[in-house]
């Protein structure tokens, strides 16, 4: 059986949260016009939802709610709306990661978008409820849209650049326990 060695995981949960960064610096460098007809996708929640399905030990939820907590207060978003939500959504796709190590990769697919329109969903419902300003309908759709659309890249890149697959059968961290 082959053997998941802690600092594999660590290194790994390491590069989660330099990716994360880089992403955020990336938003933050002012490259665009002020005003922009389209929204950017979200690619913290594309790669926090990849690496959740397939290798759920990578993304602890104390890593997801700090770096999206982050990402609220630089965004100047509602701090901790996102991040709670973004939480919810991975531990919903944790839980789910076992069962869908069998499914197609389109099954995989559908199931992260489903989550990713919870998420947007119950962002938008919490924000109307709180009286929180929202963005408009149509940029929350492209960015959905477009984030939806670019998870299959992300999980390519992932895949074959950082080497995040689907736990083979059999195979067990370092404590003997089957991912």
């Amino acid at each position: 059986m082959a053997e998941q060695r802690p600092t594999r995981v660590w290194v790994m949960r390491s590069l989660y949260v330099a990716l994360c960064l880089c992403i955020i610096f990336m938003h933050l460098l002012p490259l665009a016009p002020a005003t922009t007809r389209w929204a950017p996708p979200d690619l913290i929640m594309a790669l926090t939802f990849a690496w959740a399905m397939r290798r759920p030990e990578y993304v602890p939820a104390i890593y997801v709610a700090g770096i999206v907590l982050l990402a609220d207060f630089l965004f100047q978003r509602p701090p901790g709306l996102l991040a709670a939500l973004m939480v919810v959504g991975s531990e919903t796709l944790r839980a789910r990661a076992h069962a869908n190590r069998d499914m197609p990769y389109l099954v995989e697919w559908a199931s992260v978008a489903g989550v990713m329109i919870g998420v947007a969903v119950a962002l938008r419902l919490l924000l109307a409820i709180f009286f929180i300003p929202a963005p408009s309908l149509g940029l929350v759709l492209i960015q959905l849209t477009m984030t939806i659309a670019l998870y299959p890249l992300v999980v390519l890149v992932s895949h074959f650049l950082f080497s995040v697959r689907r736990p083979a059968p059999g195979e067990v961290d370092a404590l003997g326990h089957r991912l």
